[in-house]
């Protein structure tokens, strides 16, 4: 508007050329009057120039945080269909908007230095020490659930311990469906549920390894069926298996025609979840389990599985502020349908302890073990183990520093067990007065 109204004014000067005097001095009082209308059309453009750079760049500034917001909800998000992933107590995981479905990813690494001592060493007459760096452990844990939380997975990927050349296998797998609240029904490769050593998992133990009582009667991993029944402190556990130790193998392979395993757990005080590990730890409540196993097995001649066996075991696991205790007794028998092999009635006993002595950092801890493995000619075998752990960020990254010794020499391998005359113990002969020194550095995922 301002700016027609200068315009028009100077259009009417260009047509007045020649003005009386009079008509001049309006002319002049015209001039002030344009001049002072050029001087607010200044200031106007002035003023809304301004004004529409503070709009601009406050709808720049807008666009530029949406435009952040939304790269951040779709890079926390990972979907742009709106899925979660992040962190939690199980490990990295991935997870559909409904929770539908899941992927949690877990693992661990487990870092060794061993240093053996054996006094007439089989090795050498002249070398009687051995010791090095090994890498004990590697593990990569998938776990989920597919279409509902009620139907789940279980995959263990882990370095083959027996292959120099490390090679991968896939050591525990199952999948498993939630029949109700209280029952569970699972089918694979998975740890019979007998020993409470066993049962506890390898990133949560008190000792650098589990005892030699442990390797001597544990009946390892099988493919089978299994069914797990919870309600409140009761927790039952029943497998229908290829037998002992028997790993991943072709129906027709199996030296087992039957092999059954059952144990109870019942929790008399606190939570189930304490007896995930031997550690007690700050702010916990007393905490009580008591536990029994029995397994049989009815060999297959056709396979070379002659011999029957039953083991069976009693334990009790007790934790009071930083102090944890724990006992088992465990005995079997072989029981040969051939005349070729004798009867064997062993037995076995495992007592540790540990004291935090610095509150969740250090822990102190001990153990005994004895197997009396009833062959003929051999003594009964003990020893102890002593040692400390450190704690960085709980059971996530450990230090562990243990010492084992043999009191006497080992028995003659369990056939239905592991050899305790293994590498993977930090023993190499297993003979009298045999110490290895472990130390070892603990990553869990």
């Amino acid at each position: 508007m301002l700016r027609k109204n200068w315009k028009t004014a100077a259009f009417t000067i260009a047509g007045l050329g020649l003005l009386t005097p009079v008509q001049g001095d309006q002319i002049a009082d015209m001039q002030a009057q344009i001049d002072s209308l050029r001087s607010e059309l200044s200031q106007v453009q002035v003023d809304q120039g301004d004004n529409w750079l503070n709009e601009r760049r406050a709808e720049e500034v807008k666009g530029l945080i949406m435009e952040v917001l939304s790269d951040a909800d779709t890079r926390a998000s990972m979907l742009n269909d709106g899925a979660t992933a992040g962190y939690g107590e199980d490990g990295f995981f991935i997870m559909s908007p409904d929770g539908a479905f899941a992927m949690y990813v877990s693992g661990q690494i487990n870092f060794q230095y061993i240093y053996n001592n054996q006094d007439d060493s089989t090795m050498s007459s002249d070398d009687d020490d051995e010791g090095g760096f090994q890498l004990r452990r590697a593990k990569v844990n998938l776990d989920g659930h597919i279409s509902s939380p009620k139907t789940g997975y279980h995959f263990v990927f882990a370095r083959d311990w027996f292959d120099s050349g490390n090679a991968v296998i896939l050591e525990e797998y199952n999948i498993n469906h939630q029949i109700n609240d209280n029952l569970q029904v699972a089918a694979g490769l998975m740890l019979l549920p007998f020993l409470a050593e066993d049962l506890v998992d390898s990133t949560r133990l008190l000792a650098v390894e589990r005892t030699p009582t442990n390797e001597f009667f544990t009946l390892n991993r099988a493919e089978g069926v299994r069914l797990r029944y919870s309600d409140g402190p009761l927790l039952l556990t029943f497998m229908l298996s290829d037998g002992a130790d028997s790993e991943r193998s072709d129906f027709e392979d199996d030296e087992s025609e039957v092999s059954i395993t059952g144990r109870a757990d019942y929790v008399v005080q606190g939570e189930r979840e304490q007896g995930r590990d031997f550690t007690g730890w700050s702010g916990q409540e007393q905490f009580l389990r008591i536990g029994g196993a029995y397994h049989f097995e009815y060999g297959d001649g056709r396979n070379g599985g002659t011999d029957n066996y039953h083991a069976h075991t009693i334990d009790a696991h007790f934790e009071n502020g930083p102090l944890n205790l724990f006992a088992a007794y465990t005995g079997a028998s072989i029981d040969p349908d051939s005349s070729s092999s004798s009867d064997r009635d062993m037995d076995g006993i495992v007592v540790q302890g540990g004291l935090h002595v610095v509150p969740d950092k250090v822990e102190v801890f001990g153990q005994w073990f004895y197997i009396d493995g009833d062959v003929s000619g051999e003594d009964e075998f003990d020893g102890c183990v002593a040692g400390v752990n450190y704690y960085i960020n709980g059971h996530k990254s450990k230090l562990t520093f243990d010492v084992i010794w043999l009191n006497e020499d080992a028995p003659s391998s369990n056939p239905f067990g592991d050899s305790i005359r293994t590498s993977r113990l930090g023993l190499i002969d297993g003979k009298e007065d045999e110490m290895a020194v472990r130390f070892q550095w603990q990553l869990a995922l």
